[in-house]
């Protein structure tokens, strides 16, 4: 999936390819949607599961349900437990109020259909604060015990924290409106402290108490963000409401709370009951934490705004406590509100984007118009080490979202090498982007069923970055839309059989030269060139069951979608077959020294090796067979790691030999081999028809009734490759068909040599060398994706 840029307030013009965004579903269709809370399921946990639940409805109480993340079990994705059902829950947060390293869930529930139809707390249970005790087993999801912290009529928000004192986790409760269509009256703000009833945490709180912060100053809060240790060993709070942003603390010296409005945000206007602010979070700038100020406005409103830092304004959260150090910029409105003043956007969250090193971006969770809807991220533009007051936009998915969850769900560790400079490592922390359909009835649900979704942002590298995957090489390529017209990317990699090999990445339509005999394989897109007259389009490979000639004139052109290849050019000191000894046969690695390459990689011997020796041939099959492999490289697209173009290794094998027959029925991939040197010139794939179901005889297929009786050849000349010779779906050109366990469903294969069966296998001794010719070829496995046609 590309993400859609676009630049706000003049901002320069923005390549829409420096970014790629890659979006995973994780859970759907779900019956609601509202909350998403990434969820650290012990307190040492680097990678969190999800929490996740809608408002329910009116007799049917929402399902709370904990997303399992896969890398913190041995599950094959994402596993969805409910742990509990509350009746209209709104707000949640986390903490261990235990003291036995699980974190438990603080939830507000009972809130009532509707803030036109709030359930009292004094005579309906409602606004109740409630933990969850953590079972401590994610596999016993009825074992969350429900204990009550307390209750205030449209508790909304909640926020755990340490306000008043160090010694324990408290609660903040933030109702939105002391009691139903009441918007004009403030609602309290509340503090919850836990009274232990012994030494031994681990039985919870037996009581809570409960002060007023703020009994009559804050209307309409819809979002709070805690500010940790802030505020000496305590912590502060910033709150978005009606009265705009205000910082909350505790002034331990006059034993008080204290406010300051950092700003009004959107102004008052006609009839509108909402203004001010609806969200609110603060975005890093180099080592300063607060470095800018993001926030929508107002509730449930139409416009992104910023505050940005005045110069010489105090570090920290001093800057916040006097208004004069910020000045409000808008840099984003999405239109009119509609009739009952209601907009799109409805949370915001920072998030460490890894196309800058300096200051984070922002993110917004947009419900509302289907033409706004979605996830945009908002990063500003830097010169000289700040920011200026352009900001560029990013959307991320077009599916509906009430609100965000910040985290690395897809690594374990909390950092990775984003821009790999071997030399001086660049280190950014992952953080993708989860969110949840906004789907309340009665009030907006959308045109799709609600899910959860994760969104990762990666960078366009546009360097080849090269780095060492076990006895292997892994090559990171840009996508070929990436590159800017005119221009390509090439890197060589190996000396092979007396030819340099080159991986080219050709931008859409690009056009790319090459010198007379040289030769391409194309592992990505497709290329054009012209050949007396007459245009020729090659693919990834020929048509099934047939060969294609890979030498081409000296012009080449990528296709819509551009091209990767292959380029191999033969060298002049160099031979390149036929071989009589494997010690003619160069396998050298030329990685080049620079900083995208890892020494560990360029340094890497690519020696040929015997098959018999192998870890994987013990079984005596291959026992003094002239056949020899070396391996590999591997090729993905560096915007997603997940994205495999191919990998690709080489076999030699004697004359008159056999690389036996297999069908790969324990691995899945699309294997096309190609030529560089075809010894005895009627070398090639030999395959046995697609309804043989007999295993294969190992004494028989060393002689040639067997083989020619059973098999058809498909000779390979040098510089050819074949096309595919697995079992192909009805009605399709190469789909392939599958077997119960997910592989590619081949028939028995193999390649064999020229004067195959000429001979008794193995040929012991072996033949001289003034008798031998190796054949050499490339294998290139592919992933079932790229033949889907």
């Amino acid at each position: 999936m590309c993400c859609t840029c676009r630049a706000l307030s003049a901002a320069p013009d923005v390549d829409s390819n420096n970014e790629h965004v890659n979006e995973i579903p994780i859970a759907t269709p779900l019956p609601d949607g509202y909350w998403i809370e990434a969820f650290p399921f012990k307190t040492d946990a680097s990678t969190p599961d999800i929490i996740a639940y809608g408002l329910g409805f009116k007799g049917k109480p929402a399902a709370i349900k904990l997303l399992t993340n896969p890398i913190n079990t041995s599950s094959g994705g994402w596993k969805v437990n409910e742990i509990t059902s509350l009746d209209f829950p709104v707000g949640m947060t986390y903490a261990d109020l235990t003291g036995d390293g699980y974190n438990d869930v603080i939830i507000c529930d009972r809130y009532g259909p509707s803030m036109d139809d709030l359930w009292s707390a004094e005579t309906n249970d409602g606004g109740r604060i409630q933990w969850l005790r953590n079972p401590g087993d994610r596999s016993a999801p009825d074992s969350w015990e429900a204990h009550s912290i307390g209750n205030s009529t449209g508790m909304h928000r909640i926020q755990a924290g340490h306000f008043t004192t160090a010694e324990h986790v408290q609660v903040m409760g933030l109702p939105i409106i002391p009691k139903s269509s009441d918007l004009t009256s403030p609602a309290p703000i509340l503090i919850f402290t836990p009274v232990y009833g012994s030494d031994d945490h681990k039985k919870g709180p037996d009581r809570w108490t409960k002060d007023v912060a703020f009994a009559s100053q804050f209307r309409l809060i819809h979002d709070v963000r805690l500010l940790p240790r802030s505020n000496g060993n305590l912590d502060s709070i910033l709150v978005a409401g009606r009265e705009g942003i205000a910082l909350l603390w505790y002034d331990t010296a006059k034993k008080s709370w204290q406010h300051n409005i950092v700003g009004t945000g959107l102004p008052q206007s006609g009839e509108n009951p909402y203004w001010g602010s609806g969200s609110v979070d603060v975005c890093r700038i180099g080592d300063e934490q607060i470095g800018y100020i993001a926030t929508c406005e107002g509730f449930h409103g139409n416009s992104v705004a910023v505050y940005l830092r005045k110069p010489n304004a105090p570090k920290g959260v001093e800057a916040l406590k006097d208004s004069s150090h910020w000045e409000r910029k808008v840099i984003q409105s999405f239109g009119e509100l509609n009739a009952k003043y209601t907009g799109t956007i409805h949370h915001i969250k920072a998030v460490q984007t890894p196309t800058t090193h300096v200051v984070e971006s922002f993110a917004i969770a947009c419900m509302g118009a289907q033409r706004n809807q979605g996830v945009y991220v908002y990063t500003p533009e830097e010169k000289d080490g700040n920011i200026t007051s352009e900001f560029r936009e990013t959307k991320v998915t077009n599916e509906s979202a009430g609100r965000l969850a910040i985290g690395n769900f897809s690594h374990p560790s909390d950092k990775v090498i984003y821009f790999a400079d071997f030399e001086n490592h660049t280190y950014l922390p992952i953080q993708e982007i989860a969110s949840i359909s906004y789907y309340v009835p009665n009030y907006h649900t959308g045109p799709d069923p609600p899910a959860v979704r994760i969104n990762t942002i990666s960078p366009q590298n546009l360097n080849i970055v090269v780095s060492r995957l076990n006895n292997e090489v892994l090559l990171r390529i840009p996508r070929p839309n990436a590159i800017p017209p005119g221009e390509n990317r090439s890197l060589p990699f190996w000396i092979l059989a007396g030819r340099k090999i080159k991986l080219v990445v050709v931008p859409p339509c690009g056009e790319y030269r090459l010198a007379q005999c040289d030769a391409v394989k194309v592992i990505y897109g497709s290329i054009t060139y012209d050949v007396n007259g007459a245009q020729i389009t090659r693919g990834i490979a020929p048509a099934a069951k047939d060969i294609g000639e890979t030498q081409v004139p000296s012009i080449i052109n990528a296709g819509d979608k551009g091209a990767v290849f292959i380029h191999l050019e033969p060298l002049s000191d160099h031979a390149q077959g036929p071989f009589q000894t494997m010690s003619e046969v160069s396998s050298l690695n030329i990685l080049p020294n620079n900083p995208h390459v890892d020494p560990s990689a360029r340094t890497l011997q690519l020696p040929f090796r015997k098959v018999e020796t192998l870890s994987w041939a013990q079984n005596g099959l291959w026992d003094n067979f002239e056949f020899y492999n070396v391996t590999g490289f591997h090729i993905h697209f560096n915007d997603d790691s997940f994205e495999r173009i191919v990998h690709t290794q080489a076999w030699t094998l004697g004359l008159g030999e056999t690389a036996r027959f297999h069908n790969h029925s324990d691995q899945s991939f699309c294997e096309i081999h190609y030529c560089l040197s075809n010894g005895g010139g009627k070398g090639g794939m030999r395959y046995f028809a697609d309804d043989y179901t007999d295993p294969i005889d190992t004494d028989a297929e060393l002689t040639k009734e067997y083989v020619e009786k059973n098999s058809t050849l498909l000779v390979v000349p040098d510089m050819h490759e074949h096309g595919p010779l697995w079992k192909i779906q009805q009605g399709n050109q190469a789909k392939p068909k599958l077997r119960p366990n997910g592989t590619v469903d081949y028939p028995w294969h193999a390649w064999l040599a020229s004067q195959f069966g000429d001979r008794k296998l193995p040929i012991i001794p072996p033949l001289p060398a003034n008798e031998q010719k190796y054949d050499v070829w490339m294998a290139f496995e592919f992933p079932l994706t790229a033949f889907q046609y």
